[in-house]
């Protein structure tokens, strides 16, 4: 996944904190959808193994380094989606002096999977979720009109692939409703709407549930925060998610002690 990812358990205040998440413009659709897909590298497995370190960054630019010299050999889509997934990781995992150009590689790599198969879900989702980072590294007065685009674009991923990184889109459209004031959109029943619809798709995602507590918080109903987060303290790990499961028990931890008086 991604889960948009995720990456997920950002909180900073800018109303595009959480956009994983994440506006597109329609690139190159010549190559028939249909076409077979060229057969699979086996130097690839090697990317993938290297990308599983996500939390060494070291190996992780080296697996960005295996997938481009992959993509350079034999241009695949699903090797520009991962290309494309793995420069937003890398943008939100480093200084703020560079995450622009990082977001911006992103977006690249994330076009160049849609122009390779437009009807892909992935390049769809990643092109939104680097897009609002993108645009949150810039600035809020700078990014606001990157928000109908990428509204926009999780509506290609749930008509293409509802499903696509655990109910990526929804999760993308829940925390976008929240952080966005009522005059650009946003709303938390919106929020709270989505959030459920993502559950859906994938009932144990912590950072679905920590979202959802939030925007419950939010509507002051804090009874069903608490469910919310202590659902997140007694879920299982999902295997590949355990960073962000590290993560978003901490945040439960705090909401928690923050909520005890009410």
């Amino acid at each position: 996944m991604a889960l948009p990812a995720s990456p997920l358990s950002s909180h900073k205040s800018s109303i595009l904190s959480a956009l994983l998440i994440l506006s597109i413009s329609f690139v190159n659709i010549s190559v028939c959808f249909s076409q077979a897909a060229p057969p699979v590298s086996p130097g690839i497995e090697k990317c993938h193994e290297l990308a599983r370190n996500r939390t060494d960054m070291a190996l992780y630019r080296e697996a960005i380094q295996c997938y481009e010299q992959s993509f350079a050999a034999t241009p695949r889509e699903d090797t520009a989606v991962k290309l494309g997934k793995c420069y937003y990781w890398l943008g939100a995992h480093s200084s703020e002096d560079v995450q622009t150009e990082l977001f911006q590689k992103g977006i690249d790599w994330s076009k160049k999977a849609i122009a390779l198969n437009p009807k892909g879900a992935g390049g769809h989702f990643w092109l939104g979720v680097n897009n609002g980072k993108y645009g949150e590294s810039r600035g809020i007065l700078k990014s606001l009109f990157l928000v109908g685009p990428i509204k926009d674009e999780m509506k290609q991923v749930i008509a293409i692939d509802p499903a696509y990184e655990l109910g990526g889109a929804y999760r993308v459209l829940g925390r976008m409703f929240y952080k966005l004031p009522g005059f650009a959109g946003g709303g938390v029943d919106k929020s709270i709407t989505n959030l459920k619809k993502s559950l859906e798709y994938a009932p144990n995602v912590s950072t679905t549930h920590i979202f959802l507590a939030e925007s419950y918080i939010k509507k002051k109903d804090y009874q069903s925060a608490k469910n919310e987060l202590n659902f997140v303290l007694k879920a299982a790990v999902i295997p590949g998610l355990e960073p962000e499961f590290q993560a978003d028990k901490a945040i439960a931890t705090k909401l928690l002690e923050e909520l005890k008086d009410k």
